[in-house]
C-alpha cells in the first residue's frame, strides 16, 4: 500500500514538475474524447452551483476555474505536492477562492457527509477501487453526487497500446472493468454509466485535417448507436459515471 502510494506520488510529482514527460503522445487520442469531457462538464454544472464540491485528484487544478465560475465552493485534493503547489499558484492569480490539500484520496481527512459533489477525471483507476468507493460515499451527504470520467480496460487494442507505452502511466494504473463498475452499486442507490469513444478513435489519424470534424461527428453517431448494446459497451475507451445518493449514510 505504502509502496503503491509512493510510486503514484513520485510519478505525478515528476509529471507536474517537468512538462516534457507529460502524456504528449496521448493528446492525439484525447482530441476525439472532447464530447465526453463536454458531457461531464454539463452534468457537473447542473449540480454544483453554490454547492460544496471536492475535486478528487485535482492535479494542478487545470479544471478548477470552470467549477469556480459556476459558483461551486471548491476543495481540491491530490497526492502530488507539485500538483497542489501549481493549483494554488493558478488560483492565486484569479479573483476566486479555493482550498487545495495534499491528501490520500483513499483515506481523506474530511468528516462524514460534508460534500454535495465529488468529481474527477481519470483518478479512480489509480486507486484501490473498493477503498475509493467507500471513501467517496462516506464523505458525500445523503443527496450527494459522484461524477467521474474513467477509462475502461476490456478493449484488446487499447490494452496493447497501453502495454507498448508504459512510460506514459504508472505501473499501478488499472482501467476499470465491468465488475468494478458493478461494485459501485453497493455504495450508491443510483448509478448511471455512459459508454463513450469506440469508433471515434479511428478519427485520430486525421485530427489535423480540415474534414476531421465532419468525420468525428459521424463516428460519434455510430458510437451512440453501437454502444447501446451491452456486449459491445465493454470495448469502449471511456465511461462517464454518475452515482447519486450514497447508501452508507
Amino acid at each position: 500500500m505504502i509502496d503503491r502510494l509512493k510510486r503514484e506520488k513520485d510519478f505525478h510529482n515528476k509529471r507536474f514538475d517537468d512538462n516534457s514527460i507529460l502524456r504528449n503522445h496521448a493528446n492525439k487520442y484525447y482530441a476525439v474524447n472532447k464530447h465526453v469531457e463536454d458531457r461531464y462538464v454539463d452534468i457537473v454544472a447542473k449540480h454544483c452551483k453554490e454547492k460544496k464540491v471536492l475535486e478528487y485528484g485535482c492535479g494542478s487544478g487545470s479544471q478548477s476555474l470552470q467549477w469556480l465560475e459556476l459558483d461551486a465552493k471548491l476543495i481540491g485534493i491530490d497526492i502530488s505536492s507539485k500538483g497542489i503547489e501549481k493549483a494554488k499558484e493558478k488560483i492565486s492569480k484569479t479573483n476566486y477562492n479555493a482550498e487545495y490539500y495534499i491528501m490520500d484520496a483513499e483515506k481523506t481527512k474530511f468528516n462524514d457527509n460534508v460534500f454535495d459533489l465529488v468529481i474527477g477525471t481519470g483518478i479512480i483507476h489509480h486507486l484501490n477501487i473498493l477503498n475509493s468507493y467507500k471513501e467517496i460515499s462516506r464523505i458525500l451527504n445523503d443527496d450527494g453526487h459522484a461524477i467521474f470520467i474513467e477509462p475502461l480496460g476490456h478493449n484488446p487494442l487499447i490494452n496493447l497500446y497501453r502495454k507498448l507505452t508504459p512510460e506514459m502511466r504508472t505501473e499501478d494504473e488499472h482501467p476499470l472493468k465491468i465488475n468494478d463498475i458493478k461494485l459501485m452499486e453497493q455504495y450508491f442507490h443510483d448509478v448511471h454509466i455512459e459508454y463513450h469513444s469506440l469508433f471515434v478513435l479511428f478519427a485520430v489519424p486525421i485530427r489535423k485535417l480540415w474534414f476531421f470534424k465532419n468525420i468525428y461527428n459521424i463516428l460519434k453517431i455510430v458510437d451512440e448507436f453501437v454502444l447501446r448494446f451491452p456486449f459491445i459497451r465493454r470495448y469502449a475507451w471511456t465511461i462517464l459515471i454518475h452515482a447519486h445518493r450514497p447508501k452508507n449514510n
